[in-house]
C-alpha cells in the first residue's frame, strides 16, 4: 500500500478520516511551503520569459512568423522530453532532479539576459535558449508534480494540490502583467534576468528540503528503459490508463476553443476588444480558484469514474455556451462556470492518480498526465486555428460535439464506470502489485 507519510519529506500528519482535510492544513508543512514557493518562482519565470522572448524576438525581426517559431522551439522539446522527464525523477528523485533543471534553466536565461543587455543577442541564440528552457520544463515540472505527495499527508492531497491550482492561476495574472511593466519600463533583457532569478531560486529551495533518497530508485538500466516501464505500468492499470485517455482528448478538442476561439470571439463579437478578453481571462481564472477550493472542501465523488464523465460532459457544455454567448456578463457567467468545472477536476483527479501510483512510479505517471495536455497542444491549436479561419462558429459547436461524445464513450466503459475515489486508498493497484 501507499501512505502518505512513505517519505523523509513528509512533515504533517494525516488528519484522519474520510473527508479530506481543511485547505490551511498543508500551510503547516514547511516541506510544502518550500515546494509551493517553489513551483511559484518557476511559474512566473515563464510567463516573464514569455513576454521577454516574444518582444525580444519583435524587436529582431519585426515578424510574428518568426516569434511563432521561437515559441514552438520551446514547445516540441517540452513535449518530447516529458516522459523522459518524469523517469528521470523517478531515478534521482524529484528534489534532485527540480535543483538541476531549474539551475540549468536559471544559467541558460542569465546567459540570454546578459546578450540582451549588452545589445549582441542573435537570432539564433534565442532560439537555442528556447530549446533548452523547453527541455528544463519536460524534467522541472512533472517532478514536481509528483512531489506534492511526499510533502503533505495522504489525506491533504487535495488541498495541497489545490493550492498549486490557485497558485498557477495566479501566475497566470501576475506574471504577464509583471513581465509588461518590466519591458516597458526597462527592457526584455531586465525581463530575462528576472526569469533567470525565478528558474535559480525554484532550484535552490529545493536545498531547503530534508535529504534523502525519498523513496527513489537508481536501477542499471538506461533511462528510456524506464521510459517504457513506466509506459506498461500505466497500461495494465486499467483505470489509470481509461483516465489518462480521457484526459488526453479532453485537452486535445477543448484547448482550440480557449486558446484560439476565445481571441477570436471577443474581437469579432464584442465592441470592448482586449479587455474584453482580459476579463473572459480573469473570469476563469477565478472560477478555477473557486472550483480548487471546493474539491479541497469536499471529498471526491466515491463513483468516481462518473464524476469524470460528468466533468467531460460540462466541459462540452461550457464549450458550447462559450460560443453562442450574445453579451459579455453572459460570457463572463459562462467563463466562472467553466473554470470552477476545471479548477475541481483538476485538483480531484490529480489527487487520484497520485493516490494510485506507486512511489516509484509517480513522475512517470504526472509526466503522462502533463503530455495529455503539452503533447496534443500543437495539432490542437493547429486544428483549430483552420477551423476560426474558416468559420468560428463550427470550432465551437464541432468541439463540443466532440468533448460531449468522448463523455458517452466515457460512460460506456466498463472500466471507467468502475473507477473509485477509495480504490487507490483500500485496495493494491495494479501498479502497486508490480511493484512487490
Amino acid at each position: 500500500m501507499i501512505h502518505g507519510m512513505s517519505t523523509p519529506y513528509t512533515d504533517t500528519a494525516s488528519t484522519g478520516g474520510s473527508r479530506p482535510a481543511p485547505l490551511y492544513a498543508v500551510l503547516r508543512s514547511r516541506s510544502y511551503l518550500l515546494l509551493w514557493a517553489a513551483l511559484f518562482a518557476s511559474l512566473l519565470a515563464g510567463f516573464f520569459n514569455y513576454v521577454a522572448v516574444a518582444w525580444l524576438t519583435l524587436q529582431l525581426t519585426g515578424s510574428s512568423l518568426a516569434v511563432g517559431s521561437v515559441l514552438a522551439a520551446a514547445a516540441v522539446p517540452q513535449a518530447v522530453l516529458m516522459l523522459l522527464g518524469g523517469a528521470m525523477s523517478d531515478r534521482f528523485t524529484p528534489r534532485t532532479t527540480m535543483l538541476a533543471a531549474g539551475l540549468a534553466r536559471g544559467l541558460v536565461m542569465a546567459i540570454l539576459a546578459a546578450l540582451t543587455v549588452t545589445h549582441s543577442v542573435q537570432l539564433w541564440q534565442i532560439y537555442a535558449a528556447a530549446v533548452l528552457v523547453g527541455a528544463t520544463s519536460a524534467f522541472f515540472y512533472p517532478a514536481g508534480t509528483s512531489m506534492v505527495p511526499r510533502v503533505v499527508a495522504r489525506d491533504q492531497l487535495e488541498a495541497g494540490n489545490a493550492l498549486m491550482n490557485i497558485s498557477r492561476t495566479a501566475a497566470i495574472v501576475l506574471g504577464p502583467a509583471g513581465a509588461g511593466a518590466v519591458v516597458a519600463a526597462a527592457g526584455p533583457g531586465s525581463a530575462l534576468a528576472v526569469d533567470a532569478a525565478g528558474s535559480i531560486l525554484a532550484g535552490l529551495l529545493m536545498l531547503l528540503l530534508p535529504g534523502g533518497d525519498g523513496g527513489a530508485r537508481r536501477p542499471q538500466t538506461n533511462p528510456l528503459a524506464d521510459v517504457r516501464d513506466g509506459l506498461l505500468a500505466v497500461w495494465r492499470d486499467v483505470p489509470l490508463r481509461a483516465a489518462l485517455l480521457v484526459i488526453g482528448v479532453l485537452n486535445f478538442f477543448a484547448l482550440g476553443p480557449v486558446e484560439v476561439g476565445l481571441p477570436v470571439l471577443t474581437y469579432q463579437r464584442f465592441s470592448q476588444g482586449a479587455v474584453a478578453l482580459g476579463t473572459t481571462l480573469a473570469a476563469w481564472g477565478i472560477g478555477s480558484a473557486l472550483g480548487s477550493i471546493a474539491a479541497a472542501a469536499r471529498p471526491a465523488p466515491r463513483r468516481f469514474g462518473w464524476g469524470i464523465v460528468g466533468i467531460v460532459a460540462l466541459s462540452g457544455i461550457g464549450v458550447a455556451a462559450t460560443g453562442i454567448a450574445p453579451t459579455l456578463p453572459v460570457l463572463l457567467a459562462v467563463m466562472v462556470a467553466m473554470g470552477a468545472v476545471e479548477g475541481a477536476g483538476t485538483t480531484y483527479l490529480t489527487s487520484w492518480m497520485q493516490r494510485r501510483s506507486d512511489p516509484s512510479m509517480q513522475g512517470r505517471v504526472m509526466s503522462l498526465a502533463i503530455f495529455s495536455s503539452v503533447g496534443v497542444e500543437p495539432v490542437a491549436l493547429a486544428t483549430a486555428g483552420a477551423l476560426a479561419a474558416r468559420y468560428l462558429g463550427l470550432l465551437f459547436w464541432a468541439s463540443a460535439a466532440a468533448i460531449e461524445f468522448t463523455a458517452v464513450a466515457a460512460s460506456l466503459s466498463p472500466s471507467v464506470r468502475r473507477m473509485s475515489s477509495t480504490t487507490a486508498s483500500s485496495e493494491q493497484t495494479p501498479m502497486e502489485a508490480a511493484h512487490r
